[in-house]
C-alpha cells in the first residue's frame, strides 16, 4: 500500500501561512505513511515579496481555484476575520472537503453551524489552532467523562507581554503598547487583544469542546487591561500578587461562570509565572484531577504546529473531534459572581476620607482585608491613592458601592476594580 496523500488548498500566506508551508516541507522530507501536497495558495496580492520560497504557480488570488478543484480534499484557512473566511469554510465543507482553521473569532460566533456542516458532509473540522495554549488538551477536553469544575487561562500573548514589560521595565501601559506594536507583538489596532475579545473568542471555542455546545459570545463578560497602571502592578506585588488577563470558568452544580478580565493571582502560582508572550491553561475537573499546560502564544510556529497536528489526524484517517453534548448549564450573570477584590481610589488628601469609603463598603456588606495608603500621587490635584483588598463579596454589591464612592466630592476620577483569583496549580 502506498503513502496516504493529502492534497491541500491554503488560504493565507501571512506569518502563520508561511510557518505552515515550512513545516509541511520539513514533514514531507521525513519517511512516513503519508504526504502533504500543497496544490494552491490563495493570497491577496501576487506581486508581494515573500520570504518563504513558494513556486509562483501555486499562488492565486481566485478562491474558486481551490474550492472548485476536486483533487483538493483539505482546506486550511489562516486569513482570519469573519468574511470571507466564513463563506470559504462553509463552501469547502459543503463540497466535502476537510477544513483546518485557526479562526477563533469565527468559531466563537458560528461554531455550531460549522460543526453541523462538517457532520452533515462527513468532513473533518480541525480547530486545534484556535487556541495554541491548549491544543494538546483538546481531545481530552472533548472526550473526558468528567466535567470541568474550574478553568483559568492566559490566552493572549499581546496582553501578557504588555503586563510583563510594565512590571519589568517600570513603564506605562501606553509606552509598552507602542513598543509591542513596533516589534510586531501588537497590531496597529490592538483593541481585539488588549480589550479581551481575542481571549473571549478562544474561551468560547475551547468551552464548546468541553461542554458540547457553544455559549453565545455576547453572554461572556469581557473586560480588558487598558486601565491597568504601573502603580497597580506595584501595589499588587506589595500585596503578593501579579496581574494577568484571565479567561475564567467555574462550574458549581448546574451553574456556570464564564468571564474574561484582569485578575490578581498569587505570585507563587504557576499561571502568575507566565511571562512575555507565554500562554497557559490550568483546569480542575469534578473529581479533583488538575492539569496545566503552557505554550508560546505568538509567532508562526506555535499556530502552524497545531494546524499540522490536525493535518496529521486527517492523514491518519482520524474522525472529527465531536464534542460530547452535555446538559446546558445556567450561565450566571456577572453581578451574581462572588470574588475578592482589589480596589483603587484616587481621593483628596483629607481627614475622614478613608472612614467614609470604609463606611460605604460596609453598608454594602463588603469587608476590608487590607489597606495601603501612601503619599500624594498627584500634587496638582492634592489626591492620593488608597488601595483596598476585600474579602469575598458579591459583584453587584461592589459595583453599587463604587458608584456611590465615585460620586463623593473627594473622589478624583473613577475607581478601579480588579478581581482576585487564587489559581489552581
Amino acid at each position: 500500500m502506498g503513502k496516504k496523500v493529502v492534497r491541500l488548498g491554503l488560504f493565507g500566506l501571512g506569518t502563520v501561512g508561511r510557518g505552515i508551508v515550512e513545516l509541511l516541507q520539513r514533514k514531507n522530507k521525513e519517511k512516513g505513511d503519508y504526504e502533504f501536497v500543497l496544490e494552491k495558495i490563495a493570497v491577496k496580492h501576487l506581486d508581494k515579496e515573500r520570504p518563504t520560497s513558494v513556486a509562483s504557480r501555486l499562488l492565486t488570488t481566485n478562491h474558486r481555484e481551490i474550492l472548485e478543484n476536486p483533487e483538493i480534499d483539505t482546506v486550511v484557512e489562516v486569513i482570519g476575520g469573519i468574511s470571507p473566511a466564513k463563506e470559504i469554510i462553509l463552501e469547502a465543507l459543503k463540497k466535502g472537503k476537510n477544513v483546518v482553521t485557526a479562526n477563533k473569532a469565527l468559531l466563537a460566533r458560528i461554531g455550531s453551524q460549522l460543526f453541523e456542516e462538517a457532520i452533515k458532509n462527513n468532513c473533518y473540522l480541525g480547530v486545534r489552532a484556535s487556541n495554541v495554549a491548549s491544543y494538546r488538551l483538546i481531545e481530552s477536553l472533548a472526550f473526558s467523562p468528567f466535567q470541568i469544575e474550574k478553568l483559568l487561562g492566559v490566552f493572549n500573548a499581546t496582553s501578557n507581554y504588555i503586563l510583563t514589560q510594565m512590571e519589568k521595565k517600570g513603564q506605562s501601559f501606553s509606552s509598552v503598547l507602542e513598543k509591542a506594536q513596533e516589534i510586531g507583538y501588537a497590531e496597529e489596532d490592538p483593541s481585539n487583544d488588549i480589550d479581551g475579545y481575542d481571549t473571549a473568542h478562544k474561551l468560547v471555542a475551547l468551552l464548546s469542546l468541553a461542554m458540547g455546545y457553544f455559549l453565545p459570545l455576547e453572554s461572556v463578560f469581557v473586560e480588558g487591561i487598558r486601565r491597568i497602571s504601573y502603580q497597580d502592578i506595584l501595589f499588587a506585588r506589595e500585596l503578593g500578587y501579579r496581574i494577568k488577563l484571565l479567561a475564567i470558568v467555574k462550574r458549581r452544580d448546574n451553574n456556570l461562570e464564564a468571564r474574561v478580565h484582569p485578575a490578581l493571582l498569587p505570585i507563587g502560582k504557576e499561571m502568575a509565572q507566565l511571562e512575555g508572550i507565554e500562554n497557559g491553561l490550568e483546569l480542575r475537573d469534578e473529581v479533583g484531577v488538575e492539569v496545566g499546560i503552557k505554550a508560546p502564544g505568538a509567532g508562526k510556529y506555535p499556530t502552524a504546529t497545531a494546524i499540522l497536528e490536525d493535518l496529521i489526524c486527517i492523514a491518519k484517517g482520524r474522525k472529527l473531534i465531536l464534542p460530547q453534548q452535555r446538559k446546558h448549564l445556567n450561565l450566571k450573570k456577572m453581578g451574581e459572581i462572588e470574588s475578592e477584590y482589589y480596589l483603587r481610589f484616587n481621593v483628596l488628601d483629607r481627614v475622614g476620607v478613608l472612614a467614609k469609603i470604609s463606611g460605604i463598603l460596609g453598608n454594602h456588606n463588603i469587608s476590608i482585608a487590607s489597606v495601603i495608603q501612601k503619599g500624594k500621587a498627584e500634587k496638582s490635584l492634592n489626591s492620593v491613592p488608597i488601595i483596598m483588598l476585600t474579602y469575598e463579596a458579591e459583584e453587584e454589591a461592589v459595583q453599587d458601592a463604587l458608584k456611590e464612592i465615585d460620586a463623593l466630592s473627594v473622589a478624583k476620577g473613577k475607581s478601579l476594580l480588579i478581581r482576585v483569583e487564587e489559581g489552581i496549580l
